[in-house]
């Protein structure tokens, strides 16, 4: 295929042949079209449908958008074996599109369609692509490729904010934790600070009890001995009573 472009429409073209350029010629082979008859189209195209007087003139706004033109299917036939007009097998007129011609000339065309504007060339806007379409230009002025780049970029980078977002909820959620952990140890602690200091009073309530008694008995004994040497006559009645 790379043959058969025009040598001063393949300068024009990108190194890097564009998606849709590829496609229109995938198209246009699953359209029963050989390599040579696609060649031969791309040929008599450029000067029949005057691309090659453009050229001249300045006038060539878009060279993928001409190659495209040149090698895609025709779309103004339903006849798949129509060729530009010519019946493909036969080498004779294609009579569809001579029906339709003695229609228009007549007045009064077999499926009468409303005119609008015609279908102009457009080049996508994206940065660094070559891309080119046939018809109404998108409203954001991308190809389909790079629109969905587009939105594949802009849900990248949905999925990436709600990710730290739901981090940073998780994060928020480790510290309450961690505050409540904190302060459930610090009241255990308190606790036990409490504990132990009333075990610590309980035990030196006991000692210092149990010192008053020894110092109690201790004082007892000391009136009895000083009472049986004063009075020796309490010694036998001190003795029954023990």
């Amino acid at each position: 295929m790379e043959t058969g472009w025009p040598r001063e429409l393949t300068v024009l073209l990108p190194a890097h042949r564009p998606a849709v350029l590829r496609e229109a010629i995938l198209q246009a082979l699953d359209g029963g079209r050989t390599a040579h008859q696609l060649v031969e189209r791309i040929q008599r195209r450029w000067w029949t449908h005057g691309y090659a007087r453009a050229l001249a003139e300045g006038q060539l706004a878009s060279a993928v958008g001409v190659a495209v033109a040149l090698v895609r299917p025709s779309a103004d036939c339903p006849d798949p074996m129509c060729e530009d007009g010519v019946t493909l097998h036969l080498g004779n007129g294609c009579p569809k599109c001579e029906q339709r011609r003695t229609d228009r000339r007549r007045g009064h065309a077999s499926e009468p369609r409303e005119k609008g504007p015609a279908p102009q060339w457009w080049e996508c806007e994206g940065q660094g692509c070559t891309a080119a379409g046939h018809g109404p230009r998108p409203a954001g002025g991308l190809c389909w490729q790079c629109q969905e780049r587009v939105e594949a970029a802009a849900a990248q980078t949905a999925v990436q904010r709600v990710s730290a977002t739901l981090a940073a909820e998780a994060e928020a959620t480790e510290d309450a934790a961690r505050l409540r952990q904190t302060i459930r140890w610090a009241r255990m602690l308190d606790q036990a600070h409490v504990e132990h200091a009333e075990r610590s009073r309980t035990a030196q309530e006991q000692a210092e009890a149990q010192r008053q008694a020894e110092a109690d008995a201790e004082q007892v004994r000391i009136l009895r001995q000083q009472l049986l040497r004063e009075y020796p006559e309490l010694a036998a009645y001190a003795q029954g009573q023990t």
